[in-house]
């Protein structure tokens, strides 16, 4: 018989995926020969997408805002896409 997979566990193993990728290529970004997992851009990372709301909220005593920003280099690339595999074996 056949589990049924949930939606929600496939963007938790993509998200850790991505994360530990991405942290794991900063670090081999600093060793010689392998500055190439940069892939250029801010500190080794790719602005995909920024959105932000500043300040959504401004009263005298509190300054509400929302701000989010997807960057990618090259680990966590390959680390969604091992993600996605250990998702679907």
């Amino acid at each position: 018989m056949r589990r049924s997979r949930s939606p929600f566990l496939f963007f938790v193993f993509i998200l850790i995926g991505g994360m530990l990728g991405g942290a794991l290529g900063a670090i081999l970004s600093q060793i010689p020969g392998l500055e190439w997992i940069k892939m250029g851009g801010v500190n080794g990372y790719r602005e995909l997408f920024s959105f932000s709301f500043n300040p959504l909220i401004d009263i005298n005593f509190i300054r509400f805002g929302i701000s989010l920003a997807v960057k990618i280099n090259l680990g966590s690339i390959v680390g969604i896409i091992i993600g996605a595999l250990l998702y679907f074996r």
